[in-house]
């Protein structure tokens, strides 16, 4: 993120913000909070309350490769969805522990398009919380941010998969490699875009620029929805001598 001030130019490096965020997280920690959704205090040091992180919908009925929410009432380490008994996927397993329900989508839009960046700690921390409890959890030897492109970069002023990953790499005392893997060819938006056009607009986006010397990684990222971005960043990751690619995402969207 660059700030202008006069005559000034103040570059804050990621390194800055880690620091940045590590002295918020100390001053706030002694300021009582209040829910995002309720207003009610937390009574904790949460950004939400017991009340409305038990509202959530869970992703407990899904596919056991890619997480795809399955309608019938089924163990997750059971079946595959028909997606993935009928294409290849290049990652191993999703683990996205929540549905884009209208309350995480509020959050996650927020946190992205908004510049809630702190909602990056409470993304975080359910995900930590929720996935904890998986008897198959396995974690990996580093993590890795899904990219983003210099120029989306700029236009937003920071990339939400490293930051959920800068949490994560925290917590799990692993290393954090934001630099060898990149998006080199910038790619549209696609929200709007049908599950054939995303697979087309992430062909051939991704990059491994410096060797990276794990066999197992996790490639984060906020949502999931089709899995065209991810499974491109796998496949590439593969290619390049990666054994074993995990997807970490907050949450998994229907759409597949």
């Amino acid at each position: 993120m660059i700030k202008s001030k006069r005559n000034c130019i103040i570059l804050y490096s990621p390194r800055h913000r880690t620091l940045i965020r590590s002295i918020i997280n100390k001053v706030t920690h002694f300021v009582p909070k209040h829910c995002l959704f309720c207003l009610e205090k937390t009574h904790t040091y949460s950004d939400l309350c017991k009340h409305c992180i038990a509202s959530l919908t869970l992703n407990n009925h899904c596919c056991r490769r890619c997480a795809a929410p399955l309608e019938q009432s089924i163990e997750q380490d059971t079946v595959l969805c028909g997606d993935c008994l009928s294409h290849d996927c290049h990652y191993d397993r999703v683990f996205s522990p929540f549905l884009y329900s209208e309350e995480m989508a509020y959050l996650i839009k927020k946190f992205k398009y908004q510049q809630k960046i702190h909602y990056a700690n409470i993304l975080s921390m359910l995900f930590i919380q929720k996935i904890s409890i998986l008897k198959n959890f396995q974690l990996p030897q580093v993590i890795i941010p899904v990219p983003m492109h210099t120029k989306r970069l700029k236009k937003r002023g920071f990339n939400q998969a490293l930051e959920l990953s800068r949490i994560f790499a925290s917590h799990y005392q692993l290393p954090l490699n934001y630099s060898s893997f990149i998006r080199h060819r910038y790619t549209d938006l696609q929200a709007e875009m049908s599950a054939s056009r995303r697979q087309k607009n992430v062909q051939q986006a991704f990059l491994v620029k410096k060797p990276i010397h794990y066999s197992h990684v996790a490639l984060v990222d906020d949502v999931m929805t089709t899995g065209s971005t991810v499974n491109e960043a796998a496949k590439v990751l593969k290619k390049n001598g990666i054994e074993k690619v995990d997807v970490w995402t907050i949450a998994r969207a229907g759409m597949n």
